[in-house]
């Protein structure tokens, strides 16, 4: 998954995935699968090793431009893998590379 900042109007950043692609509009988006118990922002399909609330992509920016860093926190059970490390539930966020 990677986060692209995006111009002051519109979307403040657009998440790209495998098989998906998610404009981000506010400043905080949860990835994980849609269950009876709720839905998240991007849904990455049904299975059990995707938690319902995996992760999220935040940013700290308070002026909504998205002009600030972009984060990635690991919400779920079985942590998440970014660029070959694994980040447990938890953890601090991990500050995302700019693209």
């Amino acid at each position: 998954m990677a986060a692209q900042v995006s111009g002051s109007s519109g979307p403040i950043a657009r998440l790209e995935g495998r098989e998906f692609e998610y404009m981000m509009k506010k400043r905080s988006v949860t990835v994980g699968r849609n269950s009876s118990q709720g839905s998240v922002d991007v849904s990455m399909g049904h299975s059990s090793f995707i938690s319902r609330r995996h992760l999220e992509v935040f940013t700290a920016s308070d002026d909504g431009t998205g002009s600030g860093d972009f984060y990635l926190r690991c919400l779920g059970k079985n942590g998440v893998f970014v660029d070959g490390v694994f980040l447990r539930r938890g953890a601090p966020p991990l500050q995302l590379p700019r693209m």
